[in-house]
């Protein structure tokens, strides 16, 4: 199967994956279903660094796993729970099992980024995903349980996602997502984590606010930035809050960087 030089280079790492998914299907073997990281880019869940470059399916005939040029079949002991609409003709496993498969086989951020995004569109929910995962003292229950800590419906985008569940793996007490903050005037700030026992607000300061014109709402770039710098000291000067630390996307993607950042605020982990 070929894919013209420059159609595949504007395409970003789930794309690329899910053309490779469509260059494998034609030569599944009947039974075969979508499953693993492949079915959730088949489900629109955002991935969090690259794809693989195998194509994962669960295959009633293969008796143990299999790795085979651009494709990994999984052994399938009971037959998946399929969602009702197919990929190129195959089917794909639903969000539920889906969500099962990548909390248990992919890395704990690459795993609550992607199911975080089922739980915050309304297909996944999270107690019927804590009955399909393994618990103590079993194998991957400790995986499990710091994906599930991390997940909530309140999450507003994958930066939100990302930043929950490293504040798992630092070790952080419980916060709460989406909080808001009412002053006397009845004007009011929403934040995106607030850590009541901490007195610390957390903002995942993205740079799509500055620059997305939807997000900008017809402001000048710096008018937003003015505007988020009033909020922050608006914040500040609450006498519940002891600080706002602003995360961004390059903080998320090393723990030293983010675990560093806590501590500049006075923070111990």
């Amino acid at each position: 199967m070929y894919i013209a030089t420059a159609d595949w280079e504007q395409l970003d790492p789930a794309g690329r994956h899910l053309a490779r998914a469509r260059a494998v299907a034609p030569r599944l073997r009947p039974g075969s279903v979508f499953s693993h990281i492949s079915a959730a880019l088949m489900h629109g869940w955002p991935l969090v660094g690259d794809a693989p470059d195998r194509v994962h399916v669960i295959d009633p005939a293969t008796p143990a796993i299999q790795h085979r040029a651009g494709l990994i079949r999984h052994p399938g002991r009971r037959p998946p729970r399929v969602h009702d609409r197919t990929f190129q003709g195959v089917p794909v496993t639903n969000p539920l099992e889906t969500a099962r498969a990548v909390i248990t086989t992919e890395p704990v951020h690459v795993a609550a980024v992607a199911v975080d995004a089922g739980v915050r569109a309304g297909t996944l929910d999270i107690a019927d995903l804590r009955h399909t995962l393994p618990s103590r003292p079993a194998r991957g229950s400790v995986r499990a349980e710091t994906v599930l800590a991390a997940l909530h419906g309140r999450h507003d985008s994958v930066g939100e996602s990302f930043t929950a569940i490293r504040f798992v793996q630092l070790g952080l007490p419980p916060c709460e997502p989406q909080v808001e903050f009412r002053y006397e005037d009845g004007s009011v700030d929403r934040v995106d984590f607030w850590f009541p026992s901490l007195g610390v607000v957390v903002e995942f300061d993205g740079r799509q606010k500055y620059v997305d014109p939807t997000m900008l709402d017809g402001r000048r770039p710096s008018d937003a930035l003015w505007a988020e710098k009033r909020r922050e000291d608006r914040l500040r000067a609450l006498p519940a809050v002891r600080t706002v630390i602003r995360v961004t996307w390059w903080h998320l993607v090393d723990l030293d960087r983010l675990r560093a950042l806590f501590r500049a605020h006075g923070v111990r982990l």
